[in-house]
């Protein structure tokens, strides 16, 4: 009986395989990685930070849209919240919308907001030696630091994605299971 009731337990927490298998990730280093997620209709290159204790950032950036969500495990946050986060780094602080993604993400810089359009410059710049950025959360939330200054090293990876992604290409299909013969 307690194995049964440990494995209802694991089943409940444990997301499925299959909202991994979507992504084919091409490259990581210090808490960074980059990934080529072929969702359908809108595939997209992944730039995930993973600080391994329950915060990830991630930038996502299809043919059309760019996003930045941030995400902790322990949010709960209530669907169609909005509220402003503020960014620091070395010379500048700005102050930006942030709404609603997930009960556990917030998305930055939603589409149509001030300032939504420099997201791309700013994922281009983290990888020519950025430093990292500090954010503060209205609320209770503690600052984050965000390491942009680890991400550089993964540019021929994320270049790679981008590539794949205007070329239109598929996730790769070819493994022994996929064509056996």
């Amino acid at each position: 009986m307690k194995i049964l009731t440990a494995m209802v337990l694991m089943a409940a927490v444990l997301p499925p395989v299959a909202a991994f298998a979507e992504t084919e990730w091409m490259g990581g280093a210090r808490q960074w990685s980059v990934g080529f997620a072929n969702e359908s209709p809108h595939p997209y290159c992944r730039l995930l930070w993973n600080s391994e204790i329950g915060k990830t950032m991630e930038f996502r950036q299809s043919a059309t849209e760019t996003f930045w969500l941030v995400t902790k495990n322990t949010w709960d946050i209530p669907a169609g919240t909005k509220t402003e986060v503020t960014l620091t780094d070395r010379d500048v602080t700005k102050v930006v919308a942030a709404e609603f993604f997930d009960k556990t993400t917030l998305r930055l810089w939603p589409m149509g907001s001030k300032g939504s359009a420099g997201l791309k410059k700013i994922i281009k710049n983290s990888f020519a030696g950025t430093p990292d950025v500090q954010l503060t959360f209205a609320g209770d939330e503690g600052d984050w630091t965000l390491p942009l200054s680890r991400v550089d090293q993964l540019y021929p990876n994320f270049a790679q994605c981008l590539k794949r992604l205007e070329a239109g290409e598929p996730a790769k299909q070819d493994s022994a299971t996929s064509k056996p013969f």
